[in-house]
C-alpha cells in the first residue's frame, strides 16, 4: 500500500487548517484599533474640497465639533498630511480615481505605495445594488487583499441583495435606511450581513441616514439606536449619509442635523476602541419586547410577548450561562481582543425608554461594565447570581467577563 494514500488525508487536513489560521490573522492585522464613524460627502468622485485649506477646515469641523475619526475620500499626499495633522483615518474612495477595476493597474501601485502606511484606515469599494455583476464585486476585493494585505477592505450592496458576494470583505457592508424604509427590516438586514461576515471573520459595516427623526427631537434617539443595535451584531464602522445634507459644505458648518449626529458620535467616542477589540459576535440573542424601538406599547400574542422582527428564532437558549432577569435587550455575545474571555455588547430595543438590564448568571464569573465618562471596566457587583445597571434610551453597554 502506498503510505501517502494514508497520510494525504491528515496532510490536507493540516494544510487547510494552517490556511484558515494564516487567512485569519491577515484579517486580523487588516482590522482598524478603533471603531469608525466616517464622514462621506458622496462616492465615485472627489465630492470634497480640492484646496489644501479648505480640506483643513472641513477636518477641523469634523473631528472637534462632529466627532468623526475617520473620512472618505479620494488619496492624495496632501490628504494623508492633513488627515494625519488632524487625527482622521483615510478611508481610500477606490470608486474614484484610480478605479478599482476600470484601472487597475494604477491602482494596484497605489495599493503597494500605502502597504502599512498608518494613516490609511481601510479602501472603498463599492456602496450599491450589483444585479449580475457579484463575482466582479468579490474580484475586487481579493485583488484589494492582494494589492495591499494591510489595510481592511470595505465594500457594500443594498439591504441584503447578494451580500453572500461580499463575504470576505473585512466590512461586509449595507445601507437600508431603515427608520425611513421599514424599521421592521433592521435585524433581517443585520442578521444577513452577519451570517456573510461569519464565513471569514468579517466585521459588519453600514452606510447610515442622518436624518432619521425630527431634527434635534427624536432623531438623536434613532440615530444611536441604530449604531447599537448594530454593534451588538458585529457593526465596527459606520458611513454617515452625507455631508451636504448634515453641514454647509462651503462654511463647514453643521446643521441641526450635523449636531444630532455629533452628539451620537460623542456618546460612542469612549468606547470606540474597546468596540473594535470585541470579536464578531459567536451568538446574537435577544429578550420579548413590551414596547417596541418607538417606544409604543407591543400586544401579546397567544399569551406571549412577541420578539423584535427578524429575532424570532434568536431568544436566550435555556442552557446559555447568561439569562435576561430584567429589561428588553439585543445581546452579542463575542470574544474580546482575540483571547479567551467573554465580552457581551447590549443594545436597547426602544429607542426612547431607559431600560433596568438584569442578567442571572450560571457560572462563576467576574463581570466587569465600561464605564463611559471614567473610559474604564468597572466591576459589577454580583447579587443572588444577578447582575444589573441602567441602559439609556438606544443606549449600549459592553460587559467584559474576566
Amino acid at each position: 500500500m502506498n503510505r501517502h494514500s494514508l497520510t494525504s488525508p491528515l496532510l490536507v487536513a493540516v494544510l487547510a487548517l494552517s490556511s484558515a489560521a494564516v487567512a485569519e490573522d491577515a484579517s486580523s492585522r487588516r482590522r482598524p484599533g478603533s471603531y469608525l464613524a466616517i464622514f462621506i460627502n458622496g462616492y465615485g468622485g472627489d465630492h470634497l474640497p480640492r484646496e489644501a485649506e479648505k480640506f483643513d477646515k472641513l477636518l477641523t469641523a469634523i473631528t472637534r465639533e462632529g466627532h468623526f475619526n475617520a473620512i472618505l475620500c479620494q488619496y492624495s499626499p496632501e490628504r494623508e498630511e492633513l488627515c494625519r495633522k488632524h487625527g482622521a483615518a483615510m478611508v481610500v474612495d477606490l470608486l474614484a480615481d484610480p478605479h478599482v477595476y476600470k484601472s487597475p493597474d494604477p491602482c494596484q501601485a497605489l495599493l503597494k505605495r500605502l502597504r502599512g502606511n498608518a494613516t490609511v484606515a481601510a479602501y472603498h469599494l463599492w456602496s450599491d445594488r450589483f444585479g449580475s455583476t457579484g463575482p466582479g464585486r468579490a474580484r475586487d476585493i481579493d485583488n484589494v487583499h492582494a494589492w495591499d494585505p494591510t489595510h481592511a477592505t470595505f465594500s457594500g450592496t443594498y439591504k441584503a441583495d447578494g451580500i453572500g458576494y461580499l463575504a470576505k470583505s473585512d466590512f461586509v457592508s449595507y445601507y437600508d435606511f431603515s427608520w425611513k424604509r421599514g424599521p421592521d427590516k433592521n435585524f433581517p438586514h443585520l442578521l444577513a450581513a452577519w451570517k456573510a461576515a461569519s464565513a471569514h471573520d468579517g466585521r459588519l459595516g453600514r452606510y447610515c441616514e442622518s436624518d432619521a427623526g425630527l431634527a434635534g427631537k427624536g432623531n438623536p434617539n434613532r440615530l444611536l439606536y441604530i449604531q447599537t443595535t448594530s454593534i451588538a451584531c458585529g457593526l465596527r464602522a459606520a458611513m454617515w449619509h452625507i455631508g451636504s445634507r448634515i453641514m454647509n459644505m462651503e462654511t463647514f458648518r453643521f446643521n441641526q442635523y450635523g449636531l444630532d449626529l455629533a452628539s451620537v458620535n460623542a456618546y460612542l467616542k469612549p468606547m470606540r476602541e474597546e468596540i473594535a477589540k470585541i470579536g464578531l459576535p459567536k451568538a446574537i440573542y435577544s429578550t420579548p419586547i413590551t414596547m417596541d424601538a418607538n417606544h409604543r406599547p407591543v400586544e401579546a400574542k397567544d399569551g406571549k410577548q412577541p420578539m423584535p422582527p427578524g429575532l424570532e428564532n434568536h431568544a436566550f437558549p435555556g442552557d446559555f450561562w447568561i439569562q435576561p432577569a430584567g429589561g428588553e435587550f439585543v445581546m452579542g455575545v463575542s470574544k474580546y481582543d482575540g483571547g479567551g474571555k467573554d465580552v457581551v455588547f447590549i443594545a436597547n430595543h426602544d429607542a426612547y425608554g431607559e431600560q433596568n438590564v438584569v442578567l442571572k448568571l450560571g457560572r462563576a464569573a467576574k463581570p466587569r461594565l465600561f464605564n463611559r465618562a471614567t473610559g474604564k471596566y468597572e466591576p459589577l457587583t454580583i447579587s443572588d447570581g444577578k447582575i444589573s445597571f441602567k441602559l439609556d434610551p438606544a443606549g449600549g453597554a459592553i460587559v467584559l467577563f474576566e
